[in-house]
């Protein structure tokens, strides 16, 4: 929704709440890690809201999901009891629990890498002539 904002225009928390059918709060929460990560702006004047920092073609859903969910390894949180009490052998353990934590970690380095190939412009709707289409979502 920001990135079809013309450039003058911001969206307000709550417009964009109400659209996404999420509460503020949570809305809040989010557009502040898009804020620490420079990804987005906001005025919190009279006419204020949020407004995409960058341009489409500058942001990758990488840096998205960096923000949204945080950089550290999602694998890391994995319960391996299940997988380490199959072995009776402290050997075994250790190589497979390696294993496993081997494969996850690829798993992770590819989807991060799918994720920083893509940007946002490529999910913003465009006019015939390949120009953004402006929408002004407060009016809405």
């Amino acid at each position: 929704m920001l990135a079809e904002l013309p450039p003058e225009v911001s969206l307000k928390a709550k417009q964009l709440s109400e659209r996404m059918e999420v509460s503020q709060g949570y809305l809040q929460k989010i557009a502040k890690n898009l804020k620490d990560a420079d990804l987005i702006r906001s005025n919190a004047s009279k006419n204020g809201g949020y407004q995409l920092q960058h341009d489409v073609d500058d942001i990758s859903f990488l840096d998205i999901f960096n923000a949204t969910e945080g950089k550290q390894s999602f694998y890391e949180s994995v319960d391996m009891h299940p997988i380490q009490s199959m072995f009776i052998s402290q050997d075994l353990v250790e190589k497979e629990t390696e294993t496993v934590f081997g494969i996850l970690e690829e798993a992770e380095e590819r989807y991060r890498s799918i994720l920083a190939s893509h940007l946002l412009s490529e999910v913003v709707p465009r006019n015939e002539s390949g120009e953004l289409n402006h929408f002004d979502w407060s009016k809405q």
